[in-house]
């Protein structure tokens, strides 16, 4: 009995000890899920905390911001801990998700607000995207990494606005410039065209053509259709050249084509650069470069197009590509308007100023490592040039066109060989430092149309001599006009009509001297007597004759020769000239008979003493100009 009481008793005793054992493993459990909910409440806290922060009914501002930057490096951290099978982040990561899309759909409504408010008629869109769209780059960025689709809803709206914010900018600004646009010339104004006679309704109306960009009348300004003149201005000013219409109205200001087209370019290059550097840095920043500011460039002088630049762009797209797709059709219609100005224009000097000016353009933007514009300026060049060679053509063309050509009774230089010989000093003036040979090589193919214009005005005038005097009075007026420069590129022209000149003055002074001096009988006796191999055999009183009749006609022959050759070259310094090489002629001649006329008479009485050389230098001195 006792024995059953006993295992009895211990069996309890077992039961007691398993009880126990539960009863800890119940207390310990117990105090584990405490700490659980002790932790879960904790966290419950701390994203109540971010909801609060972040979730609110509130506007977006910095406070938004700073809790939304904690928000995706816990959603960072988060997504790098995935693989770590932590329970924890499991059960936060619902919680995140919600405020994921909040927030996703406050920034995109927020950010959509601001570019809608860049439509609002006179905006400054600078403003806004300096305190607004760059103040808050960073929303974007969260929408880019967090929800693509509204970041790319929100960057398609972003870029359309802009587009038509430029385009609707520039469409103003370049109208705008119509009217202070002064047209330098017209298909009235080839070189080979008439002259505009008297000051009737004919003259008045060449005065005036059809402005660029509109269907007004634009005044004419004829002092600068061949000359380059001030112009030139536009390539050697280092001001950027932007021109205020509305300021210039007020003033009365014209300005050619060169000028109006450097203003507006220099302003879309402005706009493309600030924009492109943008771009170029919002990607390294998106790419984890340290925060820097970024400065902002503008441009002096813009009335209407704004210096600011795009902000809200995938940084994952290559930014010439979004600069691309933003300028694309304000670039569209400055090709437009260049084109409806060039395929019309008849200004050869302001087309190749344009070509000066664009690949300046082109160089600037190479400088500032910016390709932005490259392809646009290309298409100018493709634009111009073709343009330029075009108008070369018709100067040519209407060369050719001239029938008989009616020259003055004193051969002085005709205004068609002005009009050359400014056209081509400007042509070579902007060839300076290029070495273009299409240049140089379209200038021969003129100047051999206007020497075949010359000589066909030569074959209207019967005399010999003054043949001769057109031809040196019109080369003279070119070479003149080309020695103003002391560019290297402008050597081989005068070079070319230096020794024009040489060799027509040659010819000239000869047929004078024997014509209109009278010198022609010394002339001729020196020539035939050189060729004598004997002077023997020459009959003395022949020596005696011509020495006896230069005696009595020398002075009135110098003072002829100085009255005819002043009297035909309006040019007084090329006058002296060609006097001083009549005299020179003159003198050797004279030379040559005395030490012929000496050989004869070595040793033998002579009836007739040559006027001394001394005697006729002396002359020819008092008969030399004093200019």
């Amino acid at each position: 009995m006792l024995g059953h009481m006993v295992e009895l008793l211990e069996g309890f005793h077992v039961d007691l000890n398993k009880i126990s054992a539960e009863i800890r493993d119940l207390q310990e459990r117990s105090n584990d899920m405490n700490l659980r909910l002790r932790n879960r409440m904790s966290s419950q806290d701390l994203l109540s905390k971010v909801l609060d922060g972040l979730i609110c009914e509130g506007e977006v501002n910095e406070f938004f911001l700073s809790h939304l930057l904690d928000l995706n490096k816990k959603m960072t951290y988060v997504k790098k801990q995935k693989g770590a099978h932590i329970r924890a982040l499991k059960d936060v990561g619902p919680e995140l998700e919600r405020l994921r899309l909040k927030s996703s759909e406050k920034i995109r409504e927020f950010l959509l607000k601001r570019i809608e408010s860049l439509k609002t008629p006179n905006t400054n869109i600078s403003i806004i995207q300096q305190n607004q769209l760059l103040k808050y780059k960073e929303l974007y960025w969260f929408l880019l990494d967090r929800y693509s689709e509204a970041a790319g809803e929100v960057r398609a709206v972003y870029i359309t606005t802009v587009q038509q914010y430029y385009l609707a900018s520039f469409e103003k600004y370049v109208r705008s410039l119509s009217s202070v646009q002064t047209v330098i010339a017209d298909k009235g104004d080839l070189i080979g065209s008439a002259e505009a006679q008297g000051s009737g309704v004919g003259a008045a109306a060449s005065r005036f053509t059809l402005g660029l960009f509109s269907a007004k009348n634009q005044l004419k300004d004829r002092s600068n259709v061949y000359s380059l003149g001030e112009r030139v201005q536009v390539l050697t000013t280092e001001d950027a050249g932007i021109i205020l219409p509305h300021i210039a109205e007020e003033q009365r200001l014209k300005f050619p084509y060169e000028v109006i087209f450097k203003s507006f370019n220099r302003l879309l290059m402005d706009n493309a650069s600030s924009d492109s550097f943008r771009l170029q840095w919002k990607k390294q920043k998106a790419s984890g470069s340290p925060n820097k500011s970024v400065p902002t460039s503008s441009t002096a002088g813009s009335p209407s197009v704004d210096q600011s630049t795009p902000t809200i762009i995938s940084p994952a797209m290559d930014p010439n590509f979004v600069f691309a797709e933003i300028f694309e059709p304000t670039l569209k219609f400055i090709q437009g308007a260049l084109r409806q100005y060039i395929d019309n224009s008849y200004d050869a000097v302001g087309v190749l100023l344009c070509i000066r000016l664009n690949t300046f353009h082109l160089r600037m933007m190479q400088k500032r490592r910016i390709p932005c514009l490259e392809n646009y300026m290309n298409l100018l060049n493709i634009l111009l040039w073709p343009r330029f060679q075009a108008i070369i053509d018709l100067h040519i063309e209407s060369l050719r066109k001239i029938g008989k050509v009616s020259v003055t009774k004193d051969c002085h230089p005709h205004f068609i060989t002005r009009r050359y010989a400014e056209f081509a000093a400007s042509v070579l003036a902007l060839n300076d430092g290029f070495d273009d040979a299409l240049l140089l090589n379209s200038l021969i193919r003129l100047r051999n149309e206007v020497e075949s214009l010359l000589f066909r005005m030569s074959e209207e005038v019967p005399d010999r001599t003054d043949k001769l005097i057109l031809w040196i009075n019109n080369h003279d007026l070119v070479h003149s006009i080309l020695g103003e420069y002391n560019m290297p590129c402008f050597d081989e022209e005068k070079q070319y009509f230096a020794n024009s000149l040489e060799s027509k003055t040659g010819e000239y002074v000869e047929e004078e001297l024997k014509k209109k001096a009278g010198f022609g009988f010394l002339m001729e006796f020196v020539d035939r007597a050189e060729l004598e191999k004997n002077l023997d055999t020459l009959d003395t009183g022949r020596f005696e004759s011509v020495a006896s009749q230069f005696n009595n006609s020398w002075k009135q022959g110098i003072t002829d020769l100085n009255a005819s050759i002043l009297q035909s070259f309006p040019n007084f310094q090329n006058g002296a000239r060609i006097l001083h090489a009549g005299f020179t002629l003159l003198l050797l001649f004279y030379k040559r008979f005395l030490n012929l006329f000496e050989k004869r008479f070595v040793g033998k009485g002579r009836k007739v003493h040559p006027v001394g050389l001394q005697a006729v230098l002396f002359e020819i001195k008092k008969n030399q100009p004093n200019f």
